[in-house]
């Protein structure tokens, strides 16, 4: 027994010895930002002998000192979270380290003209301009703004954020970017007439008699008080 032990234990000696160590983990990149939610980057690690060969059977570990502003996935993903800075850091089984400094700064405010409420008149147009604001309170050049959910029977988009009123009422449209959201009321009054073409002058019912003003004024057919006007417009 004791001359077959002699050279198993030879044997576990040298792979030991011959074990190849850890001296140095790279990261690549070293740095990177983000500017959008949506965004993420992989971290390439390597675990390397002094020499700089790899060692690639080395299993490393990746951890973020702050896992509310950017998190990292144990295959070395960064995703941001929030505005900030965090470190990712990779570590190997020996305690050797490399190091992924990640800066984020996301859009933060959706500003509109008008801020909040958008007043428009039966067949007038109006347009809301609204800009995408950074962490910074740095506008965005090119932010990509959509304008959503406004009401089609009340109002008509003319153009990606112009809308012409169609009806007495009132509506909102939602603006979206960057992983934003604001919210502008759009109200539409009556039509202002000039002299003489007021609803009820001569030609268009004689002071409105025999008109049905208890339907929408404003409605598409012969009920409406307006219809003459309505049926002129070009939506």
């Amino acid at each position: 027994m004791k001359h077959f032990y002699a050279p198993f234990l030879m044997l576990i000696f040298l792979a030991i010895a011959c074990e190849a160590e850890v001296k140095i983990v790279t990261a690549d990149p070293t740095t990177t930002s983000f500017t959008d939610i949506n965004q993420s980057t992989k971290v390439t690690a390597k675990a390397l002998e002094l020499n700089g060969t790899e060692i690639p059977e080395i299993q490393l570990t990746f951890r973020s000192d702050n896992s509310a502003i950017a998190d990292v996935s144990d295959k070395g993903l960064i995703t941001p979270v929030s505005s900030g800075s965090a470190i990712i850091t990779v570590s190997s089984p020996n305690g050797k380290v490399a190091q992924t400094f990640v800066k984020v700064c996301l859009p933060k405010e959706i500003k509109c003209d008008p801020d909040n409420t958008l007043a428009l008149r039966v067949g007038t147009a109006a347009p809301i301009k609204c800009k995408l604001y950074n962490c910074k309170d740095e506008e965005i050049p090119g932010g990509n703004l959509s304008f959503e959910g406004v009401d089609e029977e009340a109002v008509m988009k003319d153009g990606p954020n112009t809308f012409i009123g169609k009806k007495i009422g009132q509506t909102s449209v939602k603006v979206k970017g960057g992983g934003l959201e604001k919210e502008v009321t759009i109200t539409i009054a009556e039509q202002l007439f000039a002299p003489g073409m007021e609803p009820g002058s001569a030609g268009h019912g004689g002071g409105g008699g025999g008109v049905n003003k208890n339907k929408d004024p404003y409605g598409d057919g012969d009920k409406g008080q307006f219809d003459h006007i309505i049926g002129k417009m070009k939506f």
